[in-house]
C-alpha cells in the first residue's frame, strides 16, 4: 500500500516547538558524518557506521542507511521511507515527523550525490525554518572544521 501526504498535512505535522527542533539537531550531526563517510569511503561505510547502535541507535535511521546502500532509486527509496513514516504508530508527535523526514531527505540526497555544502546548508535547514536555520548550519560547519582540522 503506498501512502500520499497532501502539503497540508506536511505542514502542519512538521511544525515543532524550538525545543523540538533543538532536540533534532544530534541527529543533523549523525547524518552529516555520514555524509562525509559516505563521500570518502563509499556508501557502504555508512551501512558499516549505523551498525554501531550505542552510537546510531535510531532504527528509522538504520532503515534508511541500509535502503541506500541497497536500492538505487532514490524514488524507490522515498516512496519506502515515507510509506513508513505515514504508517508507523512511532511518529508520535511533530518532533519526531521532523526527525524522521530530515533523515529521508537526507539520505535521498546523498544517494544522488548532491552537493554537501548545499544539503547542510540549504536543504536540511529548510525543514527547521528560518529562525532556527543558522543552527543547523552550525552543526555542519563545525564538524567540516573539525574534520578539516581547522
Amino acid at each position: 500500500m503506498q501512502y500520499t501526504m497532501s502539503a497540508e498535512y506536511f505542514a502542519q505535522q512538521i511544525q515543532c516547538t524550538r525545543e523540538g527542533k533543538h532536540e533534532t539537531l544530534p541527529t543533523v550531526r549523525q547524518l552529516v558524518e555520514l555524509a562525509f563517510a559516505a563521500r570518502s569511503e563509499g556508501l557502504l561505510k555508512m551501512d558499516d557506521m549505523v551498525n554501531d547502535y550505542a552510537r546510531f541507535p535510531d532504527p528509522f535511521l538504520r532503515k534508511a542507511v541500509n535502503l541506500v546502500v541497497e536500492v538505487a532509486n532514490p524514488d524507490a527509496i522515498r516512496q519506502v521511507l515515507y510509506n513508513f513514516i505515514l504508517s508507523s504508530k512511532r511518529v508520535a508527535n511533530n518532533n519526531q515527523f521532523l526527525n524522521q523526514v530530515v533523515i529521508t531527505e537526507t539520505m535521498l540526497a546523498i544517494s544522488r550525490s548532491d552537493d554537501l555544502d548545499y544539503v547542510f546548508t540549504y536543504l536540511v535547514p529548510s525543514f527547521f525554518g528560518v529562525e532556527y536555520e543558522r543552527e543547523v548550519v552550525n552543526v555542519y560547519r563545525n564538524y567540516k572544521k573539525q574534520l578539516l582540522g581547522r
